[in-house]
């Protein structure tokens, strides 16, 4: 039975991996800047995404990115009018600069024209990006001395500068923390090291607590021996190979739909828990399929990646900074394991009493996942 388990693995890893190729819509998370132009006006510079756009404006229904690519591209000129002047209107009224806890609004915002939004979906197939531009314009208290922000909820994650260099991750449908405009000399080593932290926070918080189904690969892991050794090497395994696919998937070098990617890694939750049941000594195929399995968990760390951006001059420490918490976020995990189990690891037992029933649980909800993420 575990054999043909195995099999099966296999063959649906070789079908993933077969998949690399193929291409899908991915949403591009918002940029935006503010610049201060003189004494008492300021310019907003807002891009976003032009299908996630339409989508919430026209409440568009779809069951994948590509067939709501399909769907916008069969808009005649007067329905993307009334969308792009309805998202102007939308965005006049959403967006709030709280300058010294002053609200002001735009005075004047501009939207891209029909002609630029036809050609950009003209573009073949393939392309993946279809960020389009609204530009404003707004005057602001003289002399004041903060900036905060609030952004429509429907724009997600937003990657934001300030009179540059002053960059930072903002999250939509909340007021930010207020920016010191008196700031604007801030180094770029600083800037830098505040930029690092904050993906490095973001990489962490993505598997304590958002990351539940890293969280029980993980533990998965702990629960396969009591030896120190086994442990480390499937750690080790799994974090070069999730490391590799991080980069790759960031840099579009591997393209994989969550569609596959998703039932795939609840797949192995089930499959190393269920493993576990049976061995417990080190072999070389776990090893390998522990490896080919943090592929995948690379590319789902690669997803949550790209929602958060890259800014083009901070890519790669993005990328490194956003790795080490996860790193840190495992460790803290395989940590807080040995606290709570620890003692009891070389009890007899341990493995009948503890390990056991917790890898069934841990299998039941993966198979749980994998099948609930089929059908959705």
């Amino acid at each position: 039975m575990l054999i043909t388990f195995r099999i099966g693995v296999f063959t649906l890893l070789s079908l993933v991996f077969c998949s690399f190729l193929a291409q899908a819509h991915t949403f591009k998370p918002s940029n935006a800047s503010v610049d201060l132009l003189n004494d008492d006006e300021f310019a907003l510079t807002l891009e976003v995404d032009l299908i996630e756009l339409l989508q919430w404006q026209l409440e568009l229904k779809a069951d994948n990115s590509d067939e709501l690519i399909e769907i916008v591209r069969q808009l005649s000129p007067i329905e993307l009018y009334r969308a792009l002047s309805k998202s102007k209107l939308a965005l006049a009224k959403g967006l709030r600069f709280y300058f010294d806890d002053q609200v002001v609004s735009l005075t004047t915002i501009f939207a891209p024209t029909v002609s630029d939004v036809t050609q950009l979906l003209k573009q073949p197939p393939d392309n993946t990006d279809y960020r389009v531009v609204f530009s404003g314009f707004g005057i602001r208290p003289k002399q004041a001395k903060t900036l905060a922000l609030y952004f429509p909820e429907q724009l997600g994650v937003i990657n934001f500068q300030l009179a540059s260099p002053t960059r930072a991750l903002l999250s939509s449908g909340v007021k930010t923390d207020a920016f010191n405009l008196l700031e604007s000399n801030t180094s770029e080593l600083a800037i830098t090291i505040a930029h690092s932290l904050n993906y490095l926070w973001q990489g962490i918080i993505h598997i304590v607590p958002k990351g539940l189904d890293h969280i029980l690969f993980v533990l998965a892991l702990f629960l396969f021996s009591t030896r120190l050794s086994s442990l480390l090497w499937q750690v080790s395994a799994f974090t070069l190979a999730h490391t590799v696919t991080l980069a790759l998937g960031i840099y579009g070098v591997l393209i994989v739909p969550a569609s596959i990617v998703e039932p795939i890694i609840a797949l192995s939750i089930a499959y190393v828990a269920f493993e576990n049941i049976i061995h417990h000594k080190l072999k070389s195929y776990r090893l390998l399929l522990v490896f080919l399995f943090g592929l995948l968990h690379g590319l789902g760390f690669a997803s949550v990646l790209l929602e958060l951006g890259l800014p083009q001059n901070q890519a790669l420490t993005s990328l490194v900074s956003f790795n080490i918490g996860v790193e840190l976020g495992q460790l803290s995990i395989i940590l807080l394991a040995f606290m709570l189990l620890g003692w009891a690891r070389n009890k007899p037992y341990y493995q009948t009493k503890i390990a056991n029933p917790l890898n069934i649980l841990i299998a039941l909800v993966g198979c749980y996942w994998f099948f609930e993420r089929l059908m959705f």
